[in-house]
């Protein structure tokens, strides 16, 4: 009869053979079957997707970020930009823009849509642009232009809004910097206020 000890050592030694030859015949199912992996998708885009990429190139979540002359940080971000042909101008799509001006307060403009144009050092927001101010104005025109090189940002078009003294329209509006007042914001051409006092 042989010992239990014995037995043990059998199964073992066995086990140290079976157990490879084991996992290397499910290996060889995984590279030697045909017809493994056909349906595994590949990369998840559409022939479409790759085409239109291809005819129209982008790119996604971009940004841009400096310092102007007069020491005011900008932040400029798009969801996405495409270069225009024959121009050194990009047309950008959800644009936004941050001005954190010396004197610690900052200006935000968001827009469905704009151009920007790096050799100029200028950004034009278009459709629906909203202005909001740390000095509590939130401002809405169509059409605004944003210097990259200095702080400047104008509207020559129709602008309405809320400010600190209550509701206001005006014709046109820019933002920029005075020797002797600091950074300030001036509307222009048949301004309208309705005074709203707070209590």
């Amino acid at each position: 009869m042989a010992s239990p000890d014995n037995t043990y050592s059998r199964f073992v030694a066995l086990a140290k053979i079976l157990l490879p030859l084991a996992a290397l015949a499910l290996l060889s199912t995984l590279f030697l079957l045909p017809g493994i992996g056909k349906d595994s998708g590949g990369l998840p885009y559409a022939q479409v997707e790759i085409e239109d990429l291809a005819r129209r190139p982008r790119i996604s979540d971009p940004s841009y970020a400096g310092v102007t002359t007069d020491g005011t940080e900008i932040s400029l971000s798009a969801e996405t930009a495409r270069p225009r042909s024959g121009a050194a101008q990009s047309t950008a799509e959800s644009l936004a823009v941050r001005l954190d001006l010396p004197d610690g307060s900052h200006v935000t403009v968001t827009a469905p849509s704009g151009v920007l144009d790096p050799a100029a050092g200028r950004a034009v927001l278009k459709g629906g642009v909203r202005v909001t101010t740390s000095t509590g104005y939130l401002l809405r025109t169509e059409m605004l232009e944003n210097d990259l090189t200095r702080t400047a940002l104008w509207a020559d078009v129709r602008v309405s809004g809320e400010g600190p003294a209550g509701r206001l329209e005006a014709g046109a509006m820019e933002l920029t910097r005075s020797e002797d007042a600091g950074y300030v914001l001036v509307f222009k051409r048949g301004v309208k206020l309705v005074y709203d006092p707070q209590d």
